[in-house]
């Protein structure tokens, strides 16, 4: 583990980050990562909030929402609060019952199982090679309604894809000219989705439609109107009763005219299922959210009563309908004999998943992200059986990890077959690993370390100058086309800066090349504003060392000891953790933080909230070059209740100069003297946070 802020590849990364944001600059701000997100999201931010589908939900608006928790906790702003509140009411607002069992949740038809047989017609019937397997004409030939190959007839696969096949029809002028299959099983009553890519190469629109033979009426159907390729979908209800004659067809819409051409490719019938992971996905920033009004209740008295809604819909519907016998998808949660490990498994009551495995338990990242829920809403009510499955599920991953070098190794399930863990998936395992670790359980600071190894020893190139990261934990490309194609997916990941600041500068060199282009990369920039260095890491001492459970995370000690320096529950301005300091009548007792990556000569402003005991050692701030050994500035506290200070002073004229941030008391031979301290922030002189 590369630990300290002066390390040669912490100082090559500083010094490439600063030469790529050097030059001129129209930004609204001083902070770059700032200006960023603030233009993704005025362009970009709600374009997924009011979508119902949970796919949707899951991996793009929690990530905004994500964000927007963390320009709070990084700004103090309450804007961006009310701004994930809007968010969230229309989010909440799309979810329903609709299966009938009482819970209202969120569902998409992107991974449940394809009843639609050679859906990409790749495979010829076995009589007849124009024919795709698994499909019957009806009023058509080898010459209206055949597979093709031929360039542009078909959607085209990836580098690492074989796809060469899709359908076309073409019109005769009398009779329609069509394809169809049998769907042969269903769920009675349920909603299900047709999608399909498709193109209209002629006059006459091409259509598919779902068919209920049976009572002769259509379920569900698409028009194809595109000269270029399109995707499709349509939602649509299975019949009530079970014994239906259900069929897929594809046509044009009417038989006017001859030789004209519609194509068709990747067709789906599928059923809408919620999962695990995206109720977990979406309700880790809602939980987040409870957490913070229940932690400030004063501050954020405003947000109480959305808060109260917020907390009581994760609790009676997004948790609590998987652990239901009688909802829909039954009881899914299973204890292991021993009662220390436990997961989530697929439910038995149906197939959920198109991959052929049968996920007992489920994938870790898809089960980790609903305990990850229950563990922080346990911060707020208490829920024993919450803390206790995030304990369980957390003991369970923990058991199976294995080492590489002084890093840990994993893989993406335990299922046969299972891959490498790839460092997308594993933002979703390392945000429930940290969660635990913050909440003293399970994961200690040893684990930690080795977690932030897996990055900076393998998922990163070791590049200075372009960092990236390896596609697999391993530090390998894996089997997909490309390596570093999940390179700055990195909100997971970017927290880990608390026990190594080379992992922020992994993350702030890739975002300065390039802005950010998706959600996901949005709450990597929120992550990279909230652990900026030159505005101060773990700034009210939330976050615990890896190595000692009494000191702040990212603060070191000088000349103190874990009785005169320490994180302080007991007094805390905001949040559940301050610094305190206790002076021992002999020597300067210090907590202090390495200040990087600041401007030469430029004005800062530094805030922090203080106050002391009475017994006359007071408090005191320093902005220390030790370069130089000398002062930047100094300031006192005197006060004996909380006071927010704020102050001015100018950088060093040298960018390169060690600089740290150091508290401790004015006088320290008052032996026994208390100094308390929360919320160490600085900013550029004149910018808003």
């Amino acid at each position: 583990m590369v630990s300290a802020s002066c390390s040669p590849f912490v100082r090559a990364l500083s010094f490439a980050l600063v030469t790529a944001l050097a030059g001129p600059s129209v930004a609204a701000t001083n902070n770059p990562w700032f200006d960023d997100f603030v233009d993704y999201d005025d362009s970009r931010g709600d374009a997924y909030t009011a979508s119902s589908d949970a796919a949707f939900l899951g991996w793009q608006e929690s990530y905004m929402l994500r964000a927007y928790i963390n320009l709070y906790e990084a700004s103090g702003d309450t804007a961006w609060l009310t701004k994930f509140t809007d968010h969230f009411d229309t989010v909440m607002g799309t979810a329903t019952d609709s299966d009938g069992d009482g819970y209202d949740d969120w569902t998409t038809a992107r991974y449940s199982p394809n009843l639609v047989t050679n859906d990409g017609f790749e495979v010829a019937d076995a009589g007849d090679a124009t024919l795709p397997d698994g499909w019957t004409r009806s009023g058509s030939t080898s010459s209206t309604a055949a597979r093709t190959n031929a360039a542009g007839e078909f959607v085209a696969g990836n580098a690492c894809s074989s796809v060469t096949w899709g359908l076309k029809l073409v019109t005769a002028g009398t009779t329609l000219q069509r394809l169809y299959q049998d769907i042969t099983a269903y769920i009675p009553g349920h909603r299900y989705q047709l999608t399909l890519r498709g193109r209209n190469g002629g006059g006459v629109q091409g259509r598919a439609f779902v068919y209920d033979r049976t009572t002769g009426t259509t379920l569900g159907n698409v028009w194809i109107t595109t000269a270029s390729w399109k995707s499709y979908a349509v939602e649509f209800t299975m019949p009530a009763t079970t014994g239906h004659d259900i069929e897929l067809w594809l046509s044009h819409a009417a038989t006017t005219g001859g030789g004209d051409t519609t194509f068709f490719d990747l067709a789906r019938v599928a059923p809408y299922f919620s999962y695990h992971v995206l109720d977990g996905m979406i309700g880790i920033p809602v939980a987040r959210f409870v957490r913070l009004v229940d932690q400030n209740p004063a501050a954020l008295s405003a947000f109480q009563t959305d808060a109260d809604t917020y907390q009581d819909f994760l609790e009676d519907h997004v948790i609590a309908k998987w652990d239901d016998a009688s909802g829909f998808y039954g009881d899914t949660w299973v204890d292991l004999a021993g009662g220390t490990e436990g997961y989530y498994v697929e439910p038995a009551t149906y197939d959920t998943f198109s991959a052929n495995a049968s996920f007992s338990p489920l994938p870790h990242n898809q089960y980790m992200a609903l305990l990850e829920v229950q563990n922080i809403l346990y911060e707020v009510n208490a829920n024993s059986a919450y803390r206790a499955k995030a304990d369980k599920g957390a003991t369970f991953f923990a058991n199976l990890l294995t080492t590489q070098g002084t890093a840990y190794f994993w893989y993406y399930g335990t299922h046969a077959g299972a891959k490498i863990e790839d460092a997308s998936h594993a933002n979703v395992d390392m945000e429930f690993v940290n969660s635990l670790h913050q909440s003293g359980s399970v994961f200690n600071g040893a684990d930690m370390e080795a977690f932030t190894d897996t990055q900076t020893e393998y998922l990163w190139n070791g590049s200075t100058t372009a960092p990236e990261q390896h596609n697999h934990i391993n530090g390998t490309q894996g089997s997909y086309c490309s390596d570093y194609a999940f390179s700055r997916d990195l909100y997971g990941w970017i927290p880990y800066a608390q026990f190594d600041p080379l992992v922020w500068y992994i993350g702030a060199a890739q975002y300065a090349a390039a802005a950010a282009g998706s959600h996901s990369e949005a709450a990597a920039l929120s992550e990279l504003i909230k652990w900026d260095p030159v505005k101060m890491v773990n700034q009210g001492f939330e976050l615990v060392d890896s190595s000692d459970a009494t000191l702040p995370a990212r603060w070191t000690r000088f000349q103190s000891t874990s009785s005169t320096a320490y994180r302080d529950s007991a007094n805390a301005h905001i949040g559940a953790y301050g610094a305190t300091l206790v002076a021992n009548g002999a020597q300067w007792q210090k907590l202090k933080q390495a200040w990087t990556d600041y401007t030469a000569s430029a004005s800062y402003t530094i805030t922090f909230d203080a106050k002391v005991d009475t017994s006359g050692a007071d408090g005191r701030v320093w902005i220390y070059n030790e370069t130089t050994s000398s002062n930047v500035a100094a300031w006192t506290v005197t006060s004996t209740t909380w006071q927010t200070y704020s102050h001015t002073f100018t950088a060093p004229s040298t960018a390169t100069d060690d600089v740290v941030i150091m508290l401790g008391h004015a006088d320290y031979t008052v032996s026994g003297g208390e100094a308390h301290f929360d919320n160490v922030s600085i900013k550029r002189t004149g910018d808003a946070w």
